[in-house]
């Protein structure tokens, strides 16, 4: 998936809750309170306003992160992000 055009970006803060949506998007979340869907949409458009594809390193986690990249403390996974 090398494109000339493309970055890659990996976050290793990635809020657990929040995978679901960044993958499949806030409109497919059906749990999510409009607090937590307003942050993933803010971080959305803040780092990746023209899309993007992510790949979750699931053996790759913090059981307890104090600084996830959005949110309250919980439990983050290493995301890569390919920037398109």
């Amino acid at each position: 998936m090398n494109n000339n055009n493309s970055k890659t970006i990996v976050w290793d803060n990635i809020p657990e809750w929040a995978i679901f949506s960044l993958e499949y998007g806030i409109d497919e979340e059906l749990f999510l309170p409009d607090e937590d869907k307003e942050m993933i949409t803010k971080f959305i458009v803040e780092n990746f306003p023209n899309g993007y594809t992510m790949s979750v390193d699931w053996e790759s986690y913090n059981e307890f992160d104090t600084n996830p990249a959005f949110g309250k403390a919980c439990k983050t996974y290493k995301v890569t992000f390919c920037i398109l």
